[in-house]
């Protein structure tokens, strides 16, 4: 019964005249009732309704006994109102579910490729580093995301696979002088018997402990030329001044060796400039020593002649020996690490001075190529960009 009184006590209503005089109401009348009454007195409508802060008015024209009345009318529709609430509760929690139930669907779909993704990358490690994922067939964010990935795992692979090869080499490498020194220590031990015997195991180990000396210096150069770049300093320098260097440095060392530096052009004079790059000296100077004793080393006149030249968008230098030269099978795996081809019966060498000059050169930007025939001699031509 409270329920309906309340339902009941919130309604109120008012009945005027033709007049517009106010005959009755339940309660003080809106003084916006009589601006309704005109518009309703003016129209042709028999009721016009409106709303104003939640109440509900109905304005009614009521012949009676040839007379007119207008009978305004006012509620409050608690029941309307609370079934609109009920309903935008509902609204809501059933908006709330079906949003959670659609980002959960789209949320796993789009995580999904990446869940496989992970799960794949998981099952690679240093025992299959030549396991590779699975790229989509559309080419969105997740293909470039698998394609980097992958090309990652190539470069991880490549790495591991260079440490793999050069631990085993060095171990090869550093296994044969060392045997051959110790055995000659034991042998000078037990059976040297004149003074003359000593010095000739002397003079062999001695031999033999260079050869392991210089080989660990290639060793040492070459992993310094395979720092990451990012890490070796670069300074503004002239090649020719970096030649000249190496020249001096090599021909200190062997006195028999015999170089010359040509500049193929006059724009030396002109503009010194045009032999500047930014480098790094150290690097330079062990790449163009490398390649000049190389030079000498395999020709009978034990001579050099290094050629450099400024070209439109380049530097070139060309390192020139007229020995035993190159054959077209060797040529192919010059440049890599510990190869030697047929002319290692010809003098001593470990096979790591040309990877080392690559590496160098390709730290700089540059190229090198190699034009070479058996018994006329061997060109390398090196190319830096110009600044």
């Amino acid at each position: 019964m409270k329920e309906i009184k309340k339902l009941l006590n919130e309604a109120d209503i008012s009945v005027y005249d033709s007049n517009k005089k106010l005959i009755f109401t339940d309660i003080q009348p809106s003084s916006e009732n009589k601006h309704y009454l005109d518009q309703l007195i003016r129209s042709q409508k028999e009721k016009i309704t409106w709303q104003k802060k939640g109440r509900q008015y109905m304005d009614v024209k009521y012949p009676f006994h040839d007379k007119k009345f207008y009978i305004i009318g006012s509620a409050v529709d608690v029941t309307g109102n609370a079934h609109i609430a009920d309903f935008k509760k509902d609204v809501i929690i059933i908006s709330i579910i079906i949003i959670f139930v659609i980002g959960f669907i789209f949320s796993y779909y789009t995580l999904k490729p990446l869940k496989d993704i992970i799960i794949q990358i998981k099952d690679i490690s240093e025992h299959n580093l030549n396991k590779r994922l699975i790229v989509p067939k559309a080419k969105d964010e997740i293909y470039e995301l698998t394609e980097t990935f992958n090309s990652t795992f190539n470069r991880l692979e490549k790495s591991f696979n260079n440490h793999r090869q050069f631990v085993t080499t060095i171990s090869h490498e550093f296994r044969t002088p060392l045997s051959t020194l110790i055995a000659e220590l034991e042998l000078a031990k037990e059976l040297n018997v004149t003074l003359e015997d000593y010095k000739t195991s002397i003079e062999n180990a001695l031999q033999d402990a260079n050869q392991v000396s210089h080989l660990s210096t290639a060793l040492l150069d070459f992993a310094r030329a395979s720092y990451d770049v990012s890490q070796i300093t670069f300074v503004a320098l002239r090649l020719d001044e970096i030649l000249v260097d190496s020249k001096i440095t090599l021909c200190q060392k062997n006195p028999n060796y015999n170089v010359g530096i040509n500049y193929m052009d006059d724009l030396a004079n002109e503009d010194e400039s045009n032999y500047d790059l930014s480098g790094n000296p150290y690097l330079l100077q062990i790449a163009f020593l490398n390649l000049m004793e190389n030079a000498c080393k395999y020709s009978q006149d034990k001579s050099c002649n290094v050629e450099i030249e400024v070209r439109n968008s380049s530097l070139e230098i060309r390192f020139i020996d007229h020995g035993i030269g190159i054959s077209e099978k060797d040529q192919l795996k010059i440049f890599d690490l510990f190869y030697r081809g047929a002319n290692k019966n010809y003098d001593q060498g470990n096979g790591i001075g040309l990877s080392i000059v690559q590496r160098i050169i390709e730290i700089h930007h540059g190229t090198i190529s190699l034009e070479s025939q058996e018994g006329k001699g061997s060109i390398f031509k090196i190319q830096f960009p110009k600044n």
